[in-house]
């Protein structure tokens, strides 16, 4: 089945996906925005050591990747719980 009612890979909508875009500045604003902020530098500057302690070895992409889904799984935390429709 092809066309705007398909779910994505994740198993979310696209109308739904549009909500939690929007709602993403407000749940950072009401959450921990500093503590974000935080792990979200942390995670820059270790992936910029790693491009330059590693710099063009294999390991490189994997790491930063490593870093990205640390990121991304962790700062949920950080985030206050949306708001109901």
């Amino acid at each position: 089945m092809t066309g705007a009612g398909q779910d994505l890979g994740a198993g979310v909508r696209r109308g739904r996906m549009g909500w939690l875009v929007r709602q993403l500045p407000g749940r950072i604003w009401r959450g921990r925005p500093l503590r974000l902020l935080a792990r979200a530098l942390v995670t820059c500057l270790l992936a910029l050591a790693v491009l330059h302690l590693v710099a063009g070895q294999p390991a490189a992409p994997a790491l930063v990747t490593g870093l990205i889904t640390w990121f991304g799984l962790t700062a949920r935390s950080d985030l206050a719980p949306p708001r109901e429709r």
